[in-house]
């Protein structure tokens, strides 16, 4: 009997340590989570790629402005006719071929009115051409503008999804941990029930409360055990769509916790001035001027002459069938005279294109700051709170050790001792509340300024992190 209790003593540890190992391995932190994230968001990816793309674009548009070389060949063969007309030289050199004296074995024949013959000619050529745009009014270089605005604005659109993905993260990671709290709490708070269930059927059976006051017990144990369902699925709910976002199909454990900082992260004025110099939504308006601009250069020039270089250079040197070695060199002038769209109409579009960036600019500079505001208050009125709670807590604590008390000496009721621990567990995930409300606003107010990768090392700043306490 020794013996097997001493086996399943060592299973019951190897089993323990498992479990604990398996835990720490499924333990992702909130910077790993960022990273796993961004490898799995199609949004992310997507504006990734396409600002790979209109990169791409705007480097190969650099020396359009520039000359190109090209290398022609032909190998063919060609039949051509020719046809010589005679009919003049017949006309004055027949009738003296007629009275010429005949001569025995010669014959002369007429002259004809035309001569015809067909002939076949292999052709071989092999050359190198080359084109340089000298002028063109600056269009090509308002191509290369709006090519590059096109890139900024595909980097500003990455921004915004990053930014997005990073909030939408920070609201399920830390949902995952305050959904953990809840179910912890409401788990003590039934533990808190059960023994006072037990000294109510005690007290009972002792004839020093009521068989009333014994349901009342029995009926907060029941509530207590209903809660602490309600809590369990509100974690498998917010585990399940944590895990999705991650795209992990094992459990994922958060292992950074809810946090507080004791001070202010940084200044309000601080946040408005970095949300001013790196907010996505700036960078966006700075790309649509670029292209807005490089739009009416374009249309602005649409009347300039063009003035273009070229030659040709006829790499073949031999005789016979192959065309002979030429060259050229010379320039071509182009000047629009009238055109099938109205360039004046066009011209206005772009000039209005230009003053609604500008006024998108404008409505900016209004929205970021009052939006960086809001997020920055947001923050600390949630910092304030969860600092300002241990009193309650600590009162809540002690209210509910007098009800147990008072209960015990038939001094209290069981909705004294219910309505206490309901007010201790209220206390505690407002607190709770409080925190994960910070880290939200936090993670926004970052998400804003164009920082959201800062959240990951300000969860762990040593010194300056209160957390909430852990199973």
């Amino acid at each position: 009997m020794q013996v097997n209790r001493m086996w399943s003593a060592v299973v019951l540890a190897a089993c323990a340590v498992s479990a604990a190992r398996a835990q720490e391995a499924n333990a992702v932190s909130y910077g790993e989570a960022l990273h796993l994230a961004r490898q799995n968001a199609g949004a992310v990816q997507g504006a990734q790629l396409d600002m790979q793309a209109k990169q791409l674009q705007a480097a190969a548009l650099r020396r359009i402005d520039g000359p190109d070389l090209r290398l022609s060949g032909f190998l063919g063969r060609v039949s051509t006719s020719v046809n010589l007309d005679t009919s003049g030289l017949a006309q004055a050199g027949n009738p003296i071929i007629d009275h010429l004296p005949q001569i025995p074995g010669l014959n002369l024949p007429e002259i004809p009115n035309s001569i015809g013959t067909d002939r076949i000619v292999n052709l071989r050529s092999l050359g190198l051409a080359s084109v340089w745009p000298l002028y063109t009014g600056g269009r090509l270089d308002a191509v290369k503008q709006l090519a590059a605005g096109r890139a900024e604005e595909a980097g500003a659109a990455l921004q915004t999804s990053d930014d997005e993905l990073a909030n939408q993260l920070a609201q399920r990671y830390f949902s995952v941990q305050l959904a953990r709290e809840a179910a912890r709490l409401r788990t003590a708070a039934v533990a808190v029930f059960a023994d006072h269930q037990a000294m109510a059927g005690k007290l009972e059976r002792t004839g020093l409360i009521s068989k009333v006051e014994r349901l009342k017990a029995d009926v907060a144990m029941d509530n207590a055990k209903r809660e602490a369902a309600k809590a369990s699925s509100d974690l498998e709910i917010a585990q399940l769509a944590l895990n999705r976002l991650l795209g992990r199909k094992d459990v994922v454990q958060p292992n950074t916790p809810l946090f507080v900082h004791g001070e202010s992260v940084g200044s309000l004025s601080s946040f408005i001035e970095r949300a001013l110099a790196s907010n996505a939504a700036f960078k966006q308006v700075d790309s649509k001027r670029t292209q807005a601009e490089g739009a009416l250069k374009l249309q602005g020039s649409a009347y300039s002459p063009t003035v273009v270089a070229v030659a040709n250079y006829n790499l073949n040197r031999g005789g016979g069938t192959y065309a002979r070695a030429n060259w050229l060199v010379g320039m071509s002038v182009s000047v629009p005279l009238v055109d099938r769209i109205d360039k004046a109409k066009m011209r206005e579009a772009a000039r209005l294109e230009q003053q609604r960036v500008e006024v998108m600019a404008e409505q900016a500079n209004r929205d970021i700051p009052t939006l960086t505001e809001n997020q920055w208050r947001t923050m600390e009125n949630a910092r304030l709170r969860y600092l300002s709670m241990q009193s309650a807590i600590e009162l809540a604590q002690e209210t509910l050790r007098l009800a147990q008390v008072g209960f015990k000496n038939a001094q209290a009721t069981s909705s004294d001792v219910a309505d206490a621990s309901l007010n201790l567990t209220k206390s505690h995930l407002e607190r709770a509340q409080a925190a994960y409300e910070y880290d939200l606003a936090l993670a926004k107010l970052l998400g804003t300024t164009g920082q959201p990768e800062r959240l990951a090392p300000l969860s762990t700043s040593a010194g300056s992190i209160i957390e909430l306490t852990k199973d």
